[in-house]
């Protein structure tokens, strides 16, 4: 055990570190994040994860100032970066959840809502259909244990920094350009879908001016409510595809953001 685990426990600070880095990443990071997941169950699984990971992780880990300042500056640093990596895990499935809208909205589904417990806020009724096919598909890719490993090569990336400058202008410009990817993400997502509507909808206006009598409103709903399902349906496996190879971008994204720290 002592070969494993140090016998001083002041030397027990340094699983600190480990910590507050993984806490501040169940708070922001996909899944781990999610509501349903009790808060002492994210506090206790952080702990004994940090405790596993110690003997792993004691070469790469910095010596603490046992200081009150220097123990300040380690949970707020740790914490940020651990909360900065789940930022960039989030953006995806926020992505796929803004796509999810656009389509739900286009079907006819915007005026028939619900609570997101997630985010508080009324959604779509397709954002939860494509919120937890991105959450199968992340949990039968085992992408949760490639999140957990970046995780634990983010303390060999920062243990190379001289010091950690959470305000450089690299950083700031990387999360700009993942913020970005948001939308131009979603917008690719949602664009075979809203092409098919689109269609639809030209389909059902050149028949209103050659039916002027039929009234089209009682059909139009349920017409392309059919159609974006019926794509949905036959694009499922391109679809789920695609989710698969924008979601193994995750782990990457998370390392690069850790360099330019």
């Amino acid at each position: 055990m002592n070969q494993l685990y140090p016998a001083d426990w002041i030397q027990y600070l340094d699983i600190g570190a480990i910590f507050f880095r993984l806490l501040g990443l169940f708070v922001a990071a996909p899944i781990f994040s999610h509501r349903a997941i009790p808060h002492h169950f994210k506090i206790l699984f952080a702990l004994t994860f940090s405790l596993a990971l110690y003997p792993v992780l004691r070469s790469t880990l910095t010596s603490i100032d046992l200081s009150v300042d220097g123990l300040l500056v380690m949970v707020l640093r740790e914490s940020a970066v651990g909360l900065l990596m789940g930022f960039v895990g989030t953006i995806t499935f926020e992505a796929i959840n803004l796509a999810a809208h656009f389509v739900g909205t286009q079907m006819g589904f915007g005026t028939v809502g619900l609570m997101d417990p997630q985010n508080s806020a009324q959604v779509s009724t397709m954002v939860p259909l494509h919120s937890w096919l991105a959450i199968l598909v992340f949990w039968i890719c085992d992408m949760h244990h490639d999140v957990l490993q970046v995780f634990a090569m983010s303390f060999q990336v920062t243990a190379q920094a001289v010091h950690l400058d959470l305000g450089s202008a690299m950083l700031l410009k990387f999360l700009v350009t993942i913020t970005a990817k948001l939308f131009w993400l979603a917008i690719r997502l949602a664009a075979p879908f809203t092409l098919l509507l689109l269609c639809c909808q030209v389909g059902l206006g050149v028949l209103s001016r050659l039916l002027p009598q039929m009234n089209l409103l009682l059909f139009s709903f349920p017409i392309t409510i059919m159609a974006g399902l019926a794509g949905l349906y036959i694009l499922a496996p391109e679809y789920l595809s695609y989710l698969e190879h924008i979601l193994s971008e995750t782990s990457a994204e998370m390392i690069t953001l850790v360099k330019q720290i």
